[in-house]
């Protein structure tokens, strides 16, 4: 009579062990996505509620020169855009142009006085700069008007010539800084741009209160050159 021995079988060792690194690979998988998504959902957080204010500063390619008080005060124009690609709120409290003429080597320092454009009305009220609060991925856009910090004589621009202008803006820090705020906080660069005063005239600037267009250097409002055109295509037929 033949007896069939219970002990375990080399092949049943085999699968058994096949089993067991199958199931143990499952487990680093399932782990190692585990963390992945951990960690994009902590970045997403951080993202959306967390992230500390990112400020930046846009200035286009034509600023205007004014003049106020009867033709004695220097003014300068500038459009702007300041944007937050933070999560939290970023406060503007003022902003600082500097002003050096590139001929005479001057420079002279300006504050955001007033919003708003140059009023050729000099009755016309006016609109005083105040501290901007600009909210998490947020946008400000407004035309700045830079008046003379203290004395306003002498006169940087009495000639036409070119200009290099320095802008910065002074935000709030945090009155209670926590970790966030001391690990990523950033400080903002000031925004170095030139401009092109083309001529002067005192009694415009004085009398009649306009203001001056300063362009980008070579810049226009058209296409340097006309876009390319294909002289192999024919031009339509006119109807008969």
């Amino acid at each position: 009579m033949t007896t069939t021995s219970g002990g375990a079988r080399p092949g049943d060792d085999r699968t058994l062990a096949s089993l067991t690194a199958a199931i143990g690979y499952g487990g680093i998988q399932a782990t190692i996505l585990s963390a992945v998504a951990l960690v994009i959902s902590a970045f997403s957080l951080y993202e959306s509620s967390f992230k500390t204010a990112e400020i930046e500063l846009f200035v286009p390619p034509v600023i205007q020169y004014a003049r106020d008080g009867g033709g004695d005060t220097e003014v300068f124009v500038v459009p702007l855009t300041i944007t937050n690609s933070g999560a939290r709120t970023g406060t503007v409290l003022s902003m600082e142009l500097t002003a050096e003429n590139l001929t005479t080597k001057q420079t002279k320092r300006f504050y955001s006085a007033f919003l708003g454009e140059h009023q050729v009305d000099a009755d016309a009220p006016n609109r005083s700069f105040a501290p901007l609060s600009i909210p998490g991925r947020g946008t400000f856009t407004e035309t700045v008007r830079f008046y003379p910090v203290g004395n306003p004589f002498p006169k940087i621009a009495e000639e036409a010539g070119d200009f290099r202008f320095t802008l910065s803006l002074v935000t709030a820090a945090p009155a209670r800084p926590d970790f966030v705020d001391r690990l990523f906080a950033q400080k903002l660069e000031p925004a170095v741009f030139e401009r092109t005063l083309p001529w002067v005239s005192e009694q415009q600037l004085g009398s009649r209160r306009i203001t001056i267009s300063m362009p980008e250097k070579g810049w226009t409002a058209m296409p340097a050159t006309p876009p390319a055109t294909d002289s192999s295509v024919a031009a339509p037929a006119a109807p008969q």
